[in-house]
């Protein structure tokens, strides 16, 4: 696992992407709607990292979460606000049926009981089953998870959120997420992950 690529400073400050500057947003925080106060990444989402996690979503290797939600603890970055909740992404019924576990999930409760924060994976819902994301462009993305998602009214009130998956590749499907979260009531979300696609 020492071989993972971390991310490392300087990060856009916002989305936690690589960049050359840490006192400004990116350009794509600057021109683009973004409902995520913060969001982080441990490692870029490449080899070996990448295969690792292809053989946890998709091979059933789901005893794969302890040893990786590990690692988001172990890295576990410094926040502008501190989160109160933690809330995994979740899947379609159908896809959770087919895969027979959410592995986002699985990360949120390892990593929430590392460092002490409340995981309610009941509280975000994927109402529509969305196309996988991998072969979508940007544009593509965030038209696949509009309005994919609903929040129960009450449970998020003022609250931090924090959104936990797997891999952020554009931040479409958090970024829309989050933003029912804020409409739910959230006081603010940020997202971590446990890699991300580097541009």
């Amino acid at each position: 696992m020492s071989r993972f690529c971390k991310i490392e400073n300087p990060i856009c400050l916002r989305c936690g992407h690589p960049s050359t500057n840490t006192v400004v947003t990116c350009s794509s925080c600057r021109v683009e709607e973004f409902n995520l106060n913060q969001s982080r990444a441990c490692y870029k989402y490449s080899e070996p990292l990448e295969s690792v996690i292809k053989q946890y979503k998709y091979s059933g290797l789901h005893a794969l979460a302890e040893p990786l939600g590990n690692l988001m603890a172990q890295n576990w970055p410094g926040w502008a606000s501190i989160p109160d909740m933690i809330v995994p992404i979740p899947l379609h019924i159908r896809r959770l049926r087919s895969r027979g576990f959410n592995q986002a999930q699985l990360l949120a409760h390892q990593l929430g009981a590392a460092v002490g924060i409340e995981v309610n994976d009941q509280v975000l819902r994927r109402e529509r089953r969305t196309r996988p994301q991998v072969d979508l462009s940007p544009s593509e993305r965030r038209k696949n998870v509009h309005q994919a998602f609903s929040a129960e009214l009450g449970v998020v009130t003022g609250k931090r959120i924090l959104l936990i998956d797997d891999v952020y590749t554009t931040g479409a499907t958090l970024n829309s997420a989050a933003g029912t979260l804020l409409k739910a009531g959230a006081d603010t979300v940020s997202a971590y992950c446990l890699a991300r696609a580097v541009h």
